[in-house]
């Protein structure tokens, strides 16, 4: 990646240019929507212990399934 040399601040080109045409509370609610369609992550609580590496496989492969299920079943409820 080449490096650039500018003599005066104003020859750089902005770093990141917003729409500012679309008021600033409109793109917060943009952004918080965004956030309502992902599934919360809902991790379960404290400590667990296994006996075995294959029993900790094992509840992590049904709390993953659980997570997908509720997912589906969410997206089914918005269609």
């Amino acid at each position: 990646m080449p490096v650039w040399k500018y003599k005066r601040v104003e020859d750089m080109p902005e770093a990141w240019e917003m729409n500012r045409d679309i008021p600033l509370g409109q793109r917060i609610r943009a952004v918080l929507r965004l956030g309502r369609l992902q599934e919360p992550l809902r991790m379960p609580r404290g400590v667990r212990k296994f006996r075995s590496f294959e029993d900790l496989v094992a509840d992590r492969d049904r709390y993953e399934q659980e997570r997908v299920d509720r997912i589906r079943a969410a997206r089914a409820q918005r269609k």
